[in-house]
């Protein structure tokens, strides 16, 4: 029985780490060797961490589970053939699959590094630690997009203390950053971006961005030496193309047990997916992390069941539930994170160590947790050895 996990995402974690207890063959096809953990990559951007600190290294976790680890982006898939096409011409077949893709940023970016798929982000950590390098003049790195994901990497970068001459400009078609989250945060997030000397823009629509800027629906221009693109999310659209259902987002349709509405061996989760009656649910990593386990038991029974001959159809699920308000964590690139859950808003230091202490509690069950290597410096909020560890790199 081939089981082929597809994307290696935060939902797919469980599976992949427990995968030599399935019956079955299991493979999969991911396009990079390393998941980036969205939680903890805006202080990575802000130097808190090094890069080791908040990737999972995949190729590892397969090599010690006996999954057959195999390179490459999904680009298509054919479901009568029960075969999923890679960027290279690849077709990797399975009986059942599980795909953890991701989502992407829409919108006209050529030249801007993209939010999602998280790892791209990357680029800008070499921008950042170029201009750190090298400080002879100002930079401006524009971020167009002020959610959750656009507004924490952008106060992380202005904390930086080695970025002084480093502009931000910060640009929100909506009336108030994060809209998502209690109005207090957006204005708490307003208030210590522009204290921190960055440029916060309110219904500033972006139309288009290219190497040298983004160009605004009024027709001004704001050049920019990177363009941080972090727009939302929608779905990979080979994945409707393959005739599964989607959401005018292109997310696909699943059940409470996060199986396809079309199809009862394709699994689907993270932000790909669009559970049945939470379709409305935001992009974010503590959704995707509260799917694995539910992913994980789920694709086991159906595995299970095609091992011994019988219909996936006919296998009950259990069904995934999401936090009736989903807590979210927003690092400040100083001493303090902000809370927020349904209308509560609350900040300060603790929250910090919260943060930190949840972070590195889930991700060290799938990789080394001696690795960390952080910058100890006067905005670490957690007790550690501040002299042996100050001046640690990213990595």
């Amino acid at each position: 029985m081939r089981l082929l996990v597809v994307g290696g995402g935060h939902a797919s974690l469980p599976l992949l780490a427990h995968a030599r207890e399935l019956c079955a063959e299991v493979t999969l096809l991911s396009d990079r060797p390393d998941l980036w953990y969205s939680g903890m990559t805006p202080e990575w951007l802000g130097g808190v961490y090094s890069r080791a600190d908040v990737t999972v290294p995949l190729d590892r976790i397969c090599a010690d589970q006996g999954v057959r680890f195999v390179e490459g982006a999904a680009v298509g898939l054919d479901r009568s053939a029960r075969e999923v096409t890679t960027g290279g011409g690849e077709r990797v077949p399975y009986d059942l699959v599980a795909f953890d893709v991701g989502a992407v940023n829409p919108g006209d970016a050529d030249g801007a590094i993209h939010t999602k798929p998280l790892h791209r982000v990357e680029a800008l950590g070499r921008f950042l630690d170029a201009a750190a390098q090298d400080p002879s003049g100002p930079r401006r790195l524009v971020v167009v997009g002020g959610g959750a994901a656009g507004v924490e990497t952008a106060l992380n970068v202005t904390a930086r203390p080695d970025l002084p001459a480093l502009r931000v400009v910060v640009l929100e078609p909506g009336e108030r950053l994060v809209s998502s989250l209690p109005e207090r945060v957006g204005a708490w997030a307003a208030c210590v971006l522009r204290e921190r000397g960055a440029d916060v823009r309110l219904g500033a629509r972006v139309e288009q961005s290219d190497a040298g800027g983004v160009r605004l629906a009024r027709g001004e221009r704001i050049g920019a030496d990177a363009v941080l693109w972090a727009t939302g999310s929608v779905g990979p659209d080979w994945l409707g193309a393959a005739g599964l259902s989607v959401t005018d987002k292109g997310l696909v349709r699943v059940g409470p047990g996060l199986r396809s509405v079309d199809d009862a061996r394709v699994f689907v989760a993270g932000d790909a997916a669009a559970v049945a009656g939470h379709e409305g649910l935001a992009r974010i990593g503590v959704h995707a992390v509260k799917q694995g386990p539910t992913l994980r038991e789920n694709v086991g029974r159906v595995a299970r069941a095609l091992g011994r001959g019988g219909a996936p159809d006919a296998v009950d699920l259990e069904p995934w539930r999401p936090y009736p308000a989903a807590p979210l964590v927003l690092s400040t690139g100083g001493r303090a994170a902000w809370y927020a859950v349904g209308p509560l808003a609350l900040k300060g230091g603790a929250f910090l160590r919260l943060k930190h202490g949840v972070d590195r509690r889930w991700i060290d069950q799938y990789r080394a947790p001696d690795t960390y290597r952080h910058r100890w410096d006067d905005r670490a909020a957690i007790d550690g050895p501040v002299d042996s560890l100050r001046g640690a790199g990213r990595g």
